[in-house]
């Protein structure tokens, strides 16, 4: 993959984290509760905002404006990392390992390839991975403490599955949001909502979506231009759906008033339909032989081939699994791993199985959990397409409570917060918790 390609694909998510390396550090910018955001962090962050907003053929906002949305990123990021330690949410150094080999396999590269291309740009490697050791902990504290709270019942269900031909459609939003405090005055509203109206009303009168929500809009994607991408409309906030149905492409909403602010949409694109999906399932049973204290790993290679030619010779798989499997979950029903869709299984194990006919037995093989062997029992073809619609009916719901309550939450969140400003001229400009 081109750098230049890498560089694009990971700006969205990764926020300071292919700008250029950081150089020694001059001072403080701001304090957040007990931790510190640094002047060459938002030198990293500007720097990485004006190459998104370059790569979509924006017009930056003025630098001081522009300043000031990307700090109040960090502040809002540094917040959430500080609540999702301070609760016991960790993210070590083996899972930040996998979810990096993810994101590496996802640019076509190994992890090694990943870092030197990153290296290569200019980028600083390490500071990628403290980047998305963040974004994992947010996530992690997102589901922890918003979307945990969140019910689904199954009344909830058939209610969405009787409207989901028309949410099954897909829209591209652009979204500004003017905030509110948590516990806003009326006063504080109001002046809200003209803030919201005069920005709606420049945005008729010619103004770039855009380059308005950069510059002026409170919402997550304010550095994107206000761009959600393509959304499910059964997805979106209930707010949204209701008003995004009564839009032709191009058309701005009126501004939309929530607990969390007021908002202008406007409809860039309308897309729909869901195709039946057809997968095909495995029936499978193994042995599994685990090394352990008295039998070392050559010892149980030698006995897992040792079984796998007696079930060549005729003997029973069941059998042979109810008296030698260490597989806690299938040793008393034979091995037999029931019928499983694509996926289920460990990787290394999937492999396997998928290169086997029904009624196959495949040779020994090593996984992370010990030795095994194999046998397809047989492979059917499933519609797995209502299954697929009730699950996707429940994320909709779970998503667009999400995003109702989110909002929210991170504002309430940033409220609570002591945020002290150290300006360049040496003046400190300070905001307590609820002030």
């Amino acid at each position: 993959m081109k750098p230049k390609k890498l560089l694009l694909c990971l700006a969205l998510v990764l926020i300071p984290a292919l700008a250029p390396a950081a150089q020694p550090l001059d001072r403080i910018v701001a304090v957040v509760n007990d931790g510190v955001v640094l002047q060459s962090e938002l030198d990293i962050a500007m720097n990485t905002a004006q190459e998104q907003i370059k790569s979509r053929d924006l017009a930056a906002p003025p630098i001081d404006i522009l300043r000031q949305q990307v700090l109040e990123r960090l502040i809002v990021t540094r917040i959430q990392t500080q609540r999702a330690r301070e609760i016991g949410i960790r993210v070590d150094d083996r899972e930040l390992n996998e979810v990096l080999t993810n994101i590496a396999k996802q640019n076509g590269m190994a992890l090694a390839e990943f870092a030197q291309s990153i290296r290569e740009q200019g980028g600083d490697y390490l500071a990628v991975r403290e980047q998305v050791r963040d974004e994992v902990l947010i996530q992690r504290l997102r589901a922890r403490e918003v979307e945990s709270r969140i019910n689904v019942s199954e009344q909830d269900i058939a209610f969405e599955l009787a409207n989901q031909k028309e949410d099954d459609k897909e829209v591209r939003l652009s979204h500004i949001l003017v905030a509110v405090p948590d516990g806003a005055s009326a006063e504080e509203r109001d002046a809200a909502r003209a803030k919201a109206e005069a920005l709606r009303q420049r945005i008729i009168d010619g103004e770039d979506f855009a380059q308005v929500a950069i510059a002026q809009s409170d919402g997550q994607q304010a550095l994107q231009g206000g761009d959600l991408d393509w959304r499910r409309l059964g997805d979106l906030p209930t707010l949204f759906s209701e008003n995004v149905r009564k839009l032709s492409e191009g058309e701005i909403s009126p501004v939309l008033e929530a607990t969390s602010g007021f908002h202008i949409l406007m409809l860039n694109g309308l897309r729909g339909g869901e195709p039946r999906r057809i997968i095909t399932e495995t029936k499978a049973a193994h042995i599994l032989l685990t090394p352990n204290a008295i039998r070392d790993e050559e010892t149980t290679r030698l006995q897992a081939r040792e079984i796998h030619d007696r079930l060549q010779g005729g003997e029973d798989l069941a059998d042979l699994a109810r008296q030698y499997s260490d597989d806690p979950g299938s040793k008393n029903s034979g091995g037999e791993l029931g019928w499983q869709p694509p996926g289920v299984f460990a990787p290394e194990f999937q492999i396997r199985i998928d290169q086997l006919q029904p009624g196959e037995i495949s040779q020994p093989f090593r996984t992370q959990f010990g030795w095994h062997v194999a046998k397809v029992l047989d492979r059917r073809s499933r519609d797995v397409t209502e299954e697929s619609q009730r699950a996707r009916a429940r994320q909709a719901i779970v998503n667009r409570r999400m995003a109702e309550e989110y909002d929210v939450w991170l504002r309430r969140l940033r409220d609570e917060a002591y945020v002290e400003y150290r300006l360049a001229d040496g003046s400190v400009s300070a905001t307590a918790p609820g002030g």
